[in-house]
């Protein structure tokens, strides 16, 4: 037997087509010009007419669905059909069989959310009027669309001077869009991130950057940003005397990839102090406190000209970055990061913290002495969580494996 459907249950079946933009997409099409759109209004909603067992065995319940719907007739834009229907029992009875909603305000009134409809048909002339390319993506989607109607005209504005200057080569502090500032931009760019894919050519995105941290954004869009610093230490006295005796140096990435030291050994070692207190070597250069940042290294061509030594903590996040930084340059070699040099140092072990441990089995750039070490260590052959931090090695092994290198 079919159950007679209450107002409160059409209301909530016709919200929840709202909240899923089904009435804004099918305005949105007829707005659009596209063929043939279908006819939404008015909306008819097909009511189920009570059958003859239930209006003779739920006489009471069936008086109370009757004025249930005749409270329809009371709201504006509304209109409750009634047909004659003739039942075996209880004769001729007019029942309401159908509700027809004239409009879309006359629904969004009704729904609670004729203030939300204004806001977003405002928002969406704004964008028909100034940038009609957006409308495809307005219609694929609507919800992202509607949650930042406050701040449509500064968007509008971005896309619109990255349309006229695209990769325009500056700090978004430098950008210069009436209405909108640095900080903007900066807690916009996902939403700006999918309006510039659908509106720039492809010539003005570099697709090898999708992501949005490490400066994505501006890397995509050919924005300049504050690159990761190199931190070095020139090793040789008369190569220092070429920069009048400097010996400490820091350059963003970009000025660190174009130098022409012509040194023979690159020392990278991860932590700051020992690259500070490095001893001095002949033609060689000692870059610090990088740990995983290492990748910030990968596009330095000359680094590849060079023996290249890591230096890190004997655990198993030393021999992933050294892994890693392997990866990037093969002929790299590790520097103290050895069996006997741990057992040597045994009374400075430490533990590892778990959460900084390696989850990785194997690495894939280690040498076979390199492999068995990290096995050990994760297998936990002599003592759980080892680690044996760089800091704690003796200078005086470090003066060894330097004479070795030479």
């Amino acid at each position: 037997m079919p159950a007679l459907i209450s107002s409160k249950a059409i209301k909530a079946k016709l919200l929840k087509q709202w909240q899923k933009y089904y009435f804004h997409l099918v305005y949105l099409a007829s707005e659009q010009g596209e063929n043939e759109p279908k006819q939404l209004f008015p909306l008819t909603v097909r009511l189920t007419v009570p059958t003859g067992r239930q209006l003779l065995h739920e006489y009471q319940q069936v008086q109370g669905w009757l004025a249930d719907m005749a409270t329809f007739d009371a709201i504006k834009g509304f209109t409750l059909v009634k047909q004659d229907i003739s039942y075996q029992k209880m004769g001729r009875q007019r029942m309401p069989n159908q509700l027809l909603i004239d409009d879309l305000e006359s629904l969004a009134r009704w729904l609670g959310q004729w203030q939300a409809w204004q806001r977003f048909d405002k928002s969406y002339q704004q964008v028909k009027k100034q940038m009609p390319m957006l409308l495809t993506w307005l219609v694929e989607n609507p919800g992202l669309f509607e949650k930042y109607l406050d701040v449509w005209p500064q968007l509008l504005a971005v896309v619109s001077y990255f349309c006229q200057s695209p990769q325009p080569k500056c700090y978004l502090r430098q950008l210069d869009i009436v209405g909108v500032d640095t900080k903007f931009i900066e807690s916009h760019k996902s939403i700006l991130k999918s309006l510039l894919d659908h509106t720039l050519p492809d010539s003005a995105i570099n697709f090898d950057y999708d992501k949005l941290t490490e400066h994505g954004f501006e890397k995509r869009y050919g924005l300049l940003y504050e690159q990761p610093q190199i931190r070095f230490r020139l090793l040789d006295p008369q190569l220092a005397a070429e920069f009048n005796g400097v010996t400490d140096l820091s350059l963003p990435v970009d000025q660190f990839k174009q130098l022409d030291l012509l040194v023979d050994q690159v020392f990278i070692t991860e932590n700051k102090v020992n690259g500070l207190a490095f001893p001095n070597c002949h033609n060689a250069i000692v870059v610090f406190g990088l740990g995983y940042g290492v990748q910030t290294l990968k596009h330095v061509g000359w680094l590849a000209e060079c023996q290249l030594y890591y230096w890190g903590d004997i655990d198993t996040h030393g021999f992933a970055i050294l892994s890693q930084l392997r990866g990037y340059f093969p002929r790299t070699k590790s520097l103290l990061m050895d069996e006997q040099t741990l057992h040597q140092h045994q009374k400075l072990w430490v533990q590892e913290p778990i959460a900084k441990r390696c989850k990785l089995e194997q690495l894939s750039h280690l040498t076979a002495e390199e492999s068995q070490l990290y096995h050990q260590l994760k297998t936990n052959i002599w003592q759980e969580n080892l680690r044996l931090e760089q800091e704690r090695i003796s200078f005086a092994a470090l003066h060894v494996a330097l004479g070795n290198v030479k």
